[in-house]
């Protein structure tokens, strides 16, 4: 297995009382593979289809021009995930 990078998950929830604004909860790092980034990017068309927000952000890297963060909302806007691919 050949690590691409690192990964960096950040997971939010909505404060009480507002509607835009948002509380970090946890914050994880690990390596990811190219399998295991595929999955990730793949999998944004599903959740969207089931009524989660996806955002994917695209820039140039080392390995190409690959999406660099992945926002993510749950359907029902309370909890929202970052995901930002940190390339070798």
């Amino acid at each position: 297995m050949q690590t691409l990078g690192i990964l960096t998950t950040t997971k939010y929830e909505l404060k009480d009382g507002t509607k835009t604004v948002f509380v970090e909860t946890d914050t994880k790092t690990r390596d990811f593979d190219e399998e295991y980034y595929n999955n990730i990017v793949s999998s944004a068309p599903f959740f969207r289809r089931l009524g989660g927000s996806e955002t994917l952000d695209r820039c140039y890297t080392s390995q190409g021009y690959k999406v660099y963060k992945l926002t993510s909302k749950s359907p029902c806007k309370t909890m929202k995930t970052i995901r930002e691919f940190n390339f070798n």
